[in-house]
């Protein structure tokens, strides 16, 4: 069994029992325990293991259970040792029995059973004290809990003679193939006594649900802390693949706390290898996103190829599959990714990728284990049983059995607990650096556009600017010539955040150094500088210039049209700036008469949207634009600004 874990510790019951009961006395010597018609029992104590040489008989019959039964002609077998080997295969039922010799006068008895593939019942002189369900075949089921039946004082003969019968419906599924499981092992049957039982039963369930315990704690907490920060970082893929990861982690370790709380039963086994085969799939796409490497075709079929193996298990507890075929089919794909994932971090980490040096170590111990198993597996089905001695795969920590695989998955959530706090901490640092900048670019920025505004005789000018974020992507421009016209420019920058930012300064310090003032010149050698620095991106303007006299030139670079007195100039189509070298914007003309008003706007006002999706628009800015330039840029705000808000007026006086 793959999860069996009772076999171990029992190696450490004696002492820790006798710590607890100073009257135990000393086990029988088991010399005197390898005759199942004569097992020597009359020095027990608080326990003793039954066997593990027993009477066998396949088939099904009640009278098997009497102690007057003859067995005289059933065959002994050892539970060391498979029932195949003894070329028993296919069996539906089978039954144990061992006669065992107490002191007389032995009382407070009890059976325990663990670790039982199958269905089961057990007799003691010839009165069934329980089982695990109805006695019928199944293709999987299994108890690995300790479960302890009590034995009647009036069932124990004067003399102290027992007879212990175990009947069993044998499973027909096996990891070993089909027919060839094996109900009982070596460590499956005990005396107890009725004072011993509740610490021995409660020592074994705490050793079989400790360390899952443990690394379900592990998992469950590094998950939750990497799922909240993907939902803090959304880009960050590689927080929502170690989540998912985490989280199908800590649920096969929750299987593997009621499994062997519980019985083993084929649905949950299943589910267990399901997990599996996800947590698999995310491991290999967290590395993948921590290494920053494209998803290309060899490594998708890795995935899928590898976690689609983990099926194989349970096809193969059923007996669908041959288990040289199992094998054959399970560990190529898996071997593959254990040593595809190592390598991908070993490159990384020469190339000064620290978050690969700190996972490797953790993913290798994992991937060693699963070469271990390899190995152990193929000396198993080829019959080499005793080369697994030279293979161990765990150790003793305290009175706790330990297997590579739970030291991998404990180093692992350790290493991925470090990785978060380490990206926590990495991610806090640069929310504050981009902080400091944003500051200092949304003051640079203000610093600027509050120079954008000068004294301007003859004409009254308002100029509203409501940026969306820290820092905003819109721009103006105000300035009255030596002639007394008035120049004006309005645009709006591509993106947002701090490169817009950047590009609106890089922009204004053009404008700044602009000696031609006529709006298309204006607008092309904006153009022309935009390209020359390379800066991705576009940018719409609209330049206009107002004479002393009211006549004005106006040119439009795919920015929103201007409003007068609440009727849209139409302007050309042209293209934003930075797009093609070598514009030419078209000049539109026109008087403004004295208390006329021009308005300039940005996109930010006509597509504010309201709560219910609705936009602004178009046809609302004929009567908004009749409107003070405060009034037009709070009345966007308060319906639902979602980009910088930009409004700039611009009429003659008398």
């Amino acid at each position: 069994m793959l999860f069996r874990v009772v076999r171990p510790l029992f190696l450490l019951l004696f002492a820790a029992v006798c710590a607890s009961h100073a009257w135990a006395q000393a086990v029988a010597p088991a010399a005197s325990q390898n005759d199942p018609r004569n097992f020597n029992a009359t020095q027990f104590g608080d326990y003793v293991t039954l066997g593990p040489e027993w009477l066998f008989a396949v088939g099904d019959n009640p009278a098997w259970a009497s102690p007057a039964f003859d067995d005289s002609n059933w065959k002994t077998i050892s539970t060391e040792k498979a029932l195949t080997g003894y070329g028993f295969r296919g069996i539906p039922f089978a039954w144990y029995r061992l006669h065992i010799h107490l002191r007389p006068g032995t009382r407070n008895l009890m059976i325990a059973i663990a670790g039982v593939n199958g269905k089961y019942e057990v007799y003691a002189n010839g009165v069934r004290l329980g089982g695990n369900g109805k006695m019928v075949r199944s293709s999987f089921i299994a108890q690995e809990q300790l479960v302890a039946f009590g034995v009647t004082d009036s069932t124990l003969s004067a003399s102290g003679d027992l007879t212990v019968a175990i009947r069993c419906a044998v499973n027909w599924g096996s990891s070993m193939g089909r027919g060839a499981s094996t109900p009982l092992n070596s460590e499956s049957v005990y005396l107890i006594s009725q004072g011993s039982s509740q610490i021995i039963t409660s020592y074994v369930a705490a050793h079989n649900a400790g360390p899952p315990g443990l690394l379900c704690a592990l998992a469950l907490l590094a998950g939750l802390i990497a799922l909240a920060l993907y939902f803090a970082l959304r880009s960050q893929l590689e927080y929502l693949a170690i989540s998912i990861n985490l989280f199908a982690a800590s649920f096969v370790a929750a299987t593997l706390i009621w499994l062997n709380l519980r019985s083993f039963t084929l649905p949950v086994f299943s589910l267990e290898f399901v997990l599996l085969g996800v947590e698999n799939f995310a491991l290999i796409e967290f590395v993948r996103l921590v290494l920053h490497r494209p998803r290309s075709r060899w490594l998708l079929t890795l995935e899928i190829v590898s976690s689609c193996a983990f099926l194989v298990y349970p096809l193969q507890e059923m007996g669908a599959i041959a288990p040289g075929v199992g094998t054959a089919i399970f560990f190529p794909p898996i071997l593959a990714v254990k040593i595809v994932l190592p390598v991908l971090l070993f490159r990384a980490g020469l190339k000064g990728n620290r978050e690969a040096s700190l996972l490797l170590p953790a993913i290798f111990v994992g991937c060693f284990a699963d070469y271990l198993s390899f190995l152990r597996d193929v000396a198993h089905y080829a019959f080499h049983d005793t080369f697994i001695n030279f293979l161990p795969f765990g150790f003793h920590l305290g009175s706790y059995g330990v297997d590579f695989y739970r030291v991998g998955d404990f180093i692992f959530y350790i290493a991925i607990l470090i990785f978060l706090v380490r990206r926590t901490v990495w991610i806090a640092r640069e929310r504050n650096r981009a902080a400091a900048e944003l500051e200092a670019a949304r003051t640079t920025q203000q610093l600027l556009l509050s120079r954008c505004s000068q004294p301007t005789p003859g004409f009254h000018v308002e100029a509203i600017y409501h940026p969306a974020s820290e820092v905003g992507g819109d721009f103006f421009e105000v300035s009255s010539m030596p002639d007394g016209s008035l120049i004006a420019i309005i645009g709006d920058v591509s993106g947002k955040g701090l490169m817009a930012a950047m590009r609106v300064a890089m922009i204004l310090g053009v404008l700044r150094r602009e000696d031609s003032w006529e709006p298309p010149a204006v607008l092309h050698n904006l153009n022309e500088a935009l390209l020359t620095r390379g800066e991705a991106g576009f940018t719409t303007a609209c330049c206009v210039q107002i004479g002393p006299g009211g006549s004005y030139t106006l040119a439009n670079a795919g920015h929103i049209a201007p409003y007068i007195d609440g009727a849209e100039l139409v302007t050309p189509p042209a293209l934003p700036l930075g797009l093609a070298p070598d514009q030419h914007y078209a000049t539109v003309r026109g008087v403004l008469a004295v208390n006329q008003k021009l308005v300039l706007l940005s996109d930010g006002v006509v597509e504010a949207r309201s709560a219910t999706g609705e936009l602004l628009g178009f046809d609302r800015m004929a009567a908004l634009t009749l409107k003070p330039a405060r009034e037009i840029a709070d009345t966007a705000k308060a319906f639902g600004q979602e980009d910088d808000i930009t409004v700039l007026t611009l009429a003659r006086t008398a």
